[in-house]
């Protein structure tokens, strides 16, 4: 739980520092999606990271409501997180230097570096927006397993339509 709120604050702080936190009005489709629903078992597996896929046994998943929309889910050593942001499209015109486009994921894409202890993923498609952070295996980096997060995006954006 007090990583879903770490993570969501991390995103906040190394994005546009106007972004606000979606309890402040409505965001998305209107609709509540419940992200845990999305990142499944068998996702997890497939996409995961080997440290993230021991945790499946020990440690079920954790969802909560974010604001009028959103909901985070934490998983294997993964955070997804759909609409969090009331005001994402601030941070997609305009993202900090330290994101760096991602072509071929969704509508728009950012991937971002966060000191090699989560690789994070921020996309937007259609009506929706999400983000992804993974943890960084020991010894590995955040770009090592970008493609990572790059796949869990792809199978996550056609349930978003």
């Amino acid at each position: 739980m007090h990583r879903v709120f770490g993570t969501v604050l991390v995103v906040a702080a190394c994005s546009t520092p106007a972004l606000v936190i979606a309890s402040q009005g409505p965001v998305g489709g209107g609709a509540r999606i419940h992200a845990c629903s999305l990142l499944t078992r068998d996702l997890v597996m497939k996409v995961g990271t080997v440290e993230g896929k021991r945790t499946i046994a020990l440690l079920k998943p954790t969802e909560d409501d974010l604001g009028a929309s959103g909901s985070p889910c934490e998983y294997g050593g993964i955070g997804l997180q759909i609409d969090p942001f009331a005001r994402a499209e601030q941070m997609r015109k305009s993202p900090e230097k330290d994101w760096t486009p991602v072509t071929g994921v969704g509508d728009t894409a950012y991937f971002h570096n966060n000191a090699n202890r989560w690789a994070e993923l921020f996309v937007w498609t259609g009506a929706h927006h999400f983000t992804i952070q993974m943890g960084v295996p020991t010894g590995s980096t955040a770009d090592a397993i970008k493609p990572n997060t790059i796949a869990l995006a792809s199978e996550i954006i056609p349930k978003l339509k």
